[in-house]
């Protein structure tokens, strides 16, 4: 991470509220998408060789060949315009009060859909990606309209959202600013539910989250 980098800024969302909007690794954005742009024409190439060996009466490798390389370009392909969208826009994630916003795009995950942050596979307090629990996988995935994409992983991770490691803030730190909010969240959810309410006085329901 160049050392000139900014790691975070205070920032306001206008669904989520207050927060602390996190900021991009550039240097580590800018190598994966040489990587990227180097697999869109190998995942070409592959196709035109599956093509090749169907003419020649080698069908199944062929179209074995083939599905893969359209699979590597295509993905690699998407995969370049997420990253471009990235080096134009410094954010990463918005750490808000009422929850996170993922960037670039417009997508907000409510704390309430959150059940824990953690990556299980790392030691206590070196996790190696930012990695959410749900509280109702299936139920996110309804509300939120994912793509075939984003379910086959969704599924794949056990009902966990994979962020990665793509922050200039360190994980350790920006998990546990996450882990904050989220406490913060849930102290305030307990406070509101067990508040009195006076005689008359009907309480009010909490705001949608648009998503």
């Amino acid at each position: 991470m160049p050392s000139d980098q900014p790691t975070q800024s205070r920032t306001s969302h206008p669904v989520l509220g207050p927060g602390i909007a996190v900021y991009d690794n550039r240097g580590r954005t800018r190598l994966r998408l040489a990587v990227w742009i180097g697999m869109v024409p190998l995942g070409i190439f592959g196709v035109w060789l599956g093509r090749g060996d169907v003419a020649s009466g080698n069908t199944l490798p062929g179209m074995a060949q083939a599905l893969g390389g359209f699979i590597l370009a295509t993905y690699s392909a998407r995969a370049t315009v997420v990253d471009i969208r990235r080096l134009a826009v410094p954010i990463r994630i918005v750490v808000a009060r009422d929850g996170l916003a993922l960037v670039p795009g417009d997508r907000t995950i409510s704390w309430d859909e959150v059940d824990s942050i953690r990556d299980p596979r790392a030691p206590e307090g070196q996790p190696r990606t930012l990695r959410i629990h749900l509280s109702n996988p299936g139920e996110f995935e309804r509300q939120h309209a994912l793509s075939l994409v984003a379910r086959l992983a969704l599924r794949v991770n056990r009902g966990d959202l994979l962020l990665g490691a793509g922050t200039a803030m360190p994980v350790a730190k920006a998990e546990a600013l996450m882990r904050t909010q989220l406490a913060d969240f849930r102290r305030r959810e307990t406070a509101s539910a067990h508040a009195p309410v006076r005689p008359g006085e009907a309480r009010g329901r909490r705001p949608e989250h648009k998503r």
